[in-house]
């Protein structure tokens, strides 16, 4: 089996990192780390426990960035040189969630006292943080809900969109943090999803009803109607 080389991107971006600690710490920041879905999951779990471990919530996500960032890349960064160099270049860390999953913490967590990435982005001086702190969830509606939409799995209800798409039929998914939280709190439909309803439309060219003549059983075949006893039997005498 052959096995793939190393990839000359990353190689250059390895190298220069160990040339120069701002091309290291620049490469640390431009990482896609709203996209990463193994990354976002890491982090909440490091929000969890900071408390327990005595961490600030901006400490432990730093924590969960630089771990993530040497299993991708193999690169080394450090939490103090890191935090020096954002001092001395007066540059803001970089938002490592989505507004999408920040909106969907809103919706889940009603005590914006526990909303932990909210916290955080606050932490980072991040402005989505307070306005994620700010939007109260709404009472849940008495709506009844399908029976296929109850038993069906759950999904994310937003992907990333292709900015490149040119196709007119397809309208793109909304990005301010406001719009989506008022999708989510109104119920309203979602641009660029369809809506199925829960019915089902019956074809008037088809039945169930069949117009061809059933054919005859086997014993059927063959057998013309009989006529014995059609008569009614003469009386015996003396009766």
């Amino acid at each position: 089996m052959k096995m793939s080389g190393p990839n000359p991107a990353l190689a250059g971006v390895q190298r220069r990192a160990a040339e120069n600690p701002d091309a290291r710490y620049r490469a640390f920041d431009s990482y896609p780390w709203a996209k990463d879905r193994v990354f976002t999951e890491q982090l909440s779990n490091a929000l969890s426990n900071a408390q327990s471990s005595g961490l600030s919530l901006s400490d432990a996500a730093l924590q969960a960035r630089i771990q993530r960032f040497e299993q991708q890349t193999q690169i080394n960064v450090d939490s103090d040189a890191y935090k020096q160099w954002l001092s001395r270049t007066n540059l803001q860390p970089p938002r490592i969630v989505s507004e999408q999953t920040v909106a969907a913490e809103v919706m889940t967590v009603p005590n914006p006292e526990d909303r932990k990435l909210a916290k955080l982005l606050v932490e980072l001086g991040d402005s989505l943080g307070e306005l994620a702190l700010q939007q109260i969830t709404p009472e849940p509606a008495n709506v009844s809900v399908p029976s296929w939409q109850s038993s069906a799995p759950t999904a994310e209800l937003y992907i990333t969109k292709d900015s490149t798409s040119t196709d007119p039929d397809k309208e793109p998914y909304p990005k301010k943090f406001e719009e989506i939280v008022e999708f989510l709190q109104s119920g309203k439909s979602i641009p660029g999803i369809k809506q199925i309803p829960d019915t089902v439309i019956e074809d008037p060219t088809i039945t169930t009803h069949g117009h061809l003549q059933a054919p005859p059983k086997p014993w059927e075949i063959g057998r013309t109607p009989s006529t014995e006893f059609s008569e009614p039997l003469p009386k015996e005498s003396g009766t």
